[in-house]
């Protein structure tokens, strides 16, 4: 779950059992365990805004890009991020997320990249 002492100040409020981030977001989480870990995002992205393509997820641990991810498909997702051997050991990591690109939702003035339900590394 997405504890709000975790996340940065850039994340908007919860909604039930998400929040949404806007186009760049950061938050600080527990480290691998063991080599050979990933991390998990799983959240959701409107159907309806892949009409203008796939958005590219990237995310930044500890100042290192990792391979970047593409929402194929909207509704629920779960992307998995293969984590550095040299994280494990270390105490919490700190993150970014970044989304190739935002959107709004109705009356909404929020810039909406992607809502998320959870961060887990396994």
């Amino acid at each position: 779950r997405l504890a709000a002492s975790l996340l940065g100040p850039e994340w908007y409020a919860p909604e039930g059992n998400h929040r949404w981030m806007p186009k760049r977001a950061s938050l600080r989480m527990g480290a691998p365990t063991a080599a050979g870990q990933k991390l998990y995002l799983r959240g959701y992205y409107p159907p309806e805004e892949l009409r203008a393509g796939p958005p590219t997820v990237a995310v930044t641990v500890n100042g290192a890009p990792l391979a970047p991810a593409t929402l194929a498909s909207g509704g629920d997702f779960e992307l998995a991020f293969p984590l550095p051997d040299s994280l494990v050991g270390q105490s919490a990591i700190e993150m970014i997320v970044e989304v190739s690109r935002t959107f709004r939702a109705g009356a909404d003035i929020r810039d909406l990249g992607l809502s998320f339900g959870e961060f887990e590394v396994r």
